[in-house]
């Protein structure tokens, strides 16, 4: 068993998908499962070392790159890097200051909620406003993605992070009130 290089180069070869920010989500599911249905070590318990090192590489390959593409985030990432963009570089774009001012009141909203009487309605509208802001930012990712605005698209990848990262807050903050 070996691993073709274009599957360990791009993920969306390996699972099949044409390359590009929108995908069908029911067909990476269906062949995340297959892929590990045949290549998982399980499978070969009884193979030789080399076999069942290969087998839990190539696992773990199809893990990452499922990971990678299953969420709009980590896929806006992974086209960037596929199109010569580094981490940092993607890092290092520049945000506007309307944005980072209502990054600053989202948060600001968000840290103030729990010293509510009835936090969870205000919450609740936070969550639905940050993830309607971040399906906007996914929107223009796609859009920039797919007219060949590298940099365009970077912008919205930096601003996705923003989001992901506030809503990540907001919902740990949701499981937190729901333990008390």
């Amino acid at each position: 068993m070996t691993i073709p290089s274009d599957f360990r180069d791009n993920y969306f070869k390996l699972f099949g998908l044409p390359l590009g920010f929108e995908l069908d989500g029911a067909q990476l599911g269906a062949r995340y499962r297959q892929l590990q249905g045949e290549l998982h070590p399980d499978r070969y318990a009884s193979a030789p070392d080399q076999e069942k090192r290969l087998a839990v590489q190539y696992s773990a390959l199809v893990n990452e790159a499922y990971q990678t593409l299953r969420r709009p985030l980590g896929r806006a990432c992974y086209l960037l890097e596929l199109d010569g963009l580094t981490q940092e570089e993607i890092a290092a774009q520049q945000v506007d200051g309307s944005f980072l001012i209502m990054q600053m009141e989202l948060r600001e909203k968000l840290e103030s909620i729990p010293g509510l009487v009835d936090p969870d309605e205000v919450l609740q509208h936070l969550v639905d406003e940050i993830r309607t802001d971040l399906e906007a930012e996914e929107s223009a990712f796609a859009a920039a993605y797919a007219a060949g605005d590298t940099q365009a698209a970077a912008g919205a990848c930096v601003r996705m992070q923003y989001l992901d990262k506030l809503l990540g807050e907001a919902e740990q903050l949701e499981n937190d009130l729901m333990d008390e």
